[in-house]
């Protein structure tokens, strides 16, 4: 997603009146001059968040969230800030204008026109489940009939070689749009075809709700075609940067009282847990777990739980998707379905309480795998327990949190009963081969590869940069440590240009404010600011600041402690970055007729 320019951002947030937003997602009550109802964001009986036509602004006297319209959308919606400003760029006609990497005007064009074609596909889906007996009787049979079907916009794509190819070029009248929405083919002799024949399909929608692909059955249980498929890579569908059920997960009950996801493997566990109650469930679309699939859910909540089916060829097949959430950093745990069902089978067989038990019984995924390890090697013969601590210090070594990194590091040790020094030299020299693979992957592209981003992560800087953004997002977070920060850490520490002009910003922002509003922040960045501070926003937590259960002096004690090791780390003494000196350049900028 391309770079929106501060005009564009301006205009947009100007076009839409704070008040008049917010009042389309709560029950707003006028009182003197601003408006007030019960937050969204943390659970309360009587109305403590403000919104202020004046002002422009909300603000919440509970949990202290607050900001612009724009980063309402952000919080409410769980969109990162480039998705609320093109929602509401929608929502008020406004045509925005990028300063790098954004869709040209005939992209947007296109994928406009692709989202026209994705909705008169479902009604066409929708319609002609009603002409299939055999569909009906598919979707009876497993409880997915009915109300159920309608909620989820399940529908069927006859066995019709063109028939809705032929509906769509005659209605839409662009052909590039058909062919980039997925439903439509051109085979090589250059005839035009249907996608999806013979199948029931499951819209598949992004975070903003909007319809960008199809997942599809086979319903012929005798045809040799691949069971499922899902629509073809395009300027709508990506897989890996989708989660079937995502647009639900905003308005999710259980992940505001959970803090987390549920990881199935398809659509129908999916569909059946919703149903059941357990309305936080997603699930990957047809492919293992990806890590920007699990950086996707920490915008919803603190964790995730993935539900594997009991068998060995489910546990075994989730293994992936275990490392996927390990290095990612998330608080992960597993939950094993037992006697070789699925979510799917259990929820109909047995019902909301047996699966209540299966969730309850989760446990951390790092133990879980350890385990895994433990049943594939000997631990009793010295040249397995090399074999195994190997396998783990490749997954540990792509762990991205140096803390979290290390704990796993303690309690793999203890697991294969090594010390823990011997643990972190094979991580250590597993991240050396990582860094050595990166580097002769760099050398073989240098010569025909574009231009790197400035955020991107180079080799062994790219852990480094992942671990100061989570710094500035904490800090984000917790707004009140800024100036002890500005005392302790000189903006030359940090990685790259981005971070640092990012980490002046925020400074700048809590002198003159008290506060940090990240929507705000856009208008004193650069082009790198602005992009370090849209990869930042992705890492800040869903739930409000501070980790669950502990308490904000401490996280506050932490994060200061962090910052000091970062500073002593690269020879900084501190106290040159102090709000008193940002004030007198501030001044002297002034003076000169530039911004600081």
């Amino acid at each position: 997603m391309g770079l929106i320019s501060r005009e564009s951002i301006e205009e947009v947030r100007r076009a839409n009146d704070v008040v008049a937003v917010i009042g389309q997602y709560l029950k707003l009550e006028k009182r003197g001059k601003d408006f007030w109802a019960c937050c969204p964001f943390h659970t309360e009986k009587t109305a403590s968040f403000s919104v202020s036509p004046g002002r422009e602004m909300f603000y919440c006297f509970g949990c202290k969230a607050h900001g612009s319209v724009i980063d309402f959308v952000m919080k409410f919606e769980k969109l990162s800030f480039p998705e609320a400003v093109e929602k509401l760029a929608l929502r008020a006609g406004v045509n925005l204008s990028y300063e790098s990497g954004g869709p040209s005007r005939q992209e947007r064009s296109l994928r406009d026109k692709a989202f026209e074609v994705m909705n008169l596909a479902q009604k066409y889906f929708l319609h002609e489940l009603k002409r299939a007996p055999a569909a009906q009787k598919y979707l009876h049979d497993r409880g997915l009939d009915g109300d159920v079907a309608e909620r989820w916009g399940i529908g069927y794509a006859p066995d019709e070689w063109s028939k809705l190819t032929d509906l769509l070029r005659d209605r839409v009248r662009d052909d590039e749009a058909i062919l980039a929405s997925g439903v439509s083919r051109v085979n090589d002799s250059g005839r035009w075809y249907d996608f999806y024949r013979g199948r029931v399909t499951f819209p598949i929608r992004d975070s903003q709700g909007r319809i960008v692909g199809f997942g599809a059955r086979l319903l012929d249980p005798n045809a040799k075609a691949q069971k499922y498929i899902n629509s073809p890579e395009g300027p709508l569908f990506s897989k890996s940067k989708l989660l079937y059920a995502l647009d639900r997960l905003a308005a999710s009950r259980r992940l505001k009282q959970d803090g987390r996801a549920l990881i199935m493997e398809g659509y129908t566990d999916v569909i059946a847990a919703h149903v059941a109650g357990f309305d936080n469930a997603v699930a990957p679309l047809g492919t293992a777990l990806t890590a920007e699939q699990v950086q996707l859910l920490r915008r919803y909540g603190s964790g995730v739980t993935l539900v594997l089916d009991g068998d060995a060829a489910g546990i075994s097949g989730a293994e992936r998707g275990l490392n996927i959430v390990l290095e990612a950093g998330a608080d992960a745990t597993v939950a094993v379905i037992p006697g070789g069902m699925d979510p799917f089978d259990l929820l109909r067989a047995q019902g909301a309480e047996a699966f209540e038990r299966v969730i309850k019984s989760q446990r951390d995924a790092f133990d879980f795998k350890l385990e895994m390890v433990r049943s594939r090697y000997n631990l009793a013969r010295p040249a397995e327990v090399t074999g195994a601590l190997e396998e783990l210090a490749a997954v540990l070594a792509r762990v991205e949190d140096e803390r979290l990194r290390s704990r796993y590091v303690s309690y793999a040790a203890t697991a294969l009963k090594l010390r823990e020094s011997q643990v972190t030299l094979a991580v250590n020299e597993a991240l050396a081969e990582l860094r050595r693979r990166d580097e002769r992957a760099q050398s073989r592209t240098a010569t025909d590869a574009p231009p790197r981003s400035k955020t991107a992560a180079a080799g062994p800087g790219g852990a480094r940069l992942i671990y100061e953004r989570r710094l500035m997002a904490r800090l984000m977070d917790l707004p009140q440590t800024l100036p002890a920060a500005g005392e302790l850490l000189e903006p030359a520490v940090l990685a790259n240009e981005g971070l640092r002009e990012l980490f002046v910003a925020l400074l700048n922002s809590f002198d003159e404010h008290g506060s940090v509003v990240p929507g705000a922040l856009y208008a004193h960045l650069g082009e790198a600011g602005r992009m370090e501070l849209e990869e930042t926003l992705k890492l800040t937590q869903a739930q409000g600041a501070g980790k669950p259960g502990v308490p904000q002096e401490a996280e506050r004690e932490s994060l200061l402690e962090e910052l000091r090791r970062l500073a002593v780390g690269h020879g900084e003494s501190g106290g040159r970055t102090s709000l008193e000196a940002l004030r007198k350049r501030k001044s002297a900028g002034k003076r000169a007729g530039r911004r600081p």
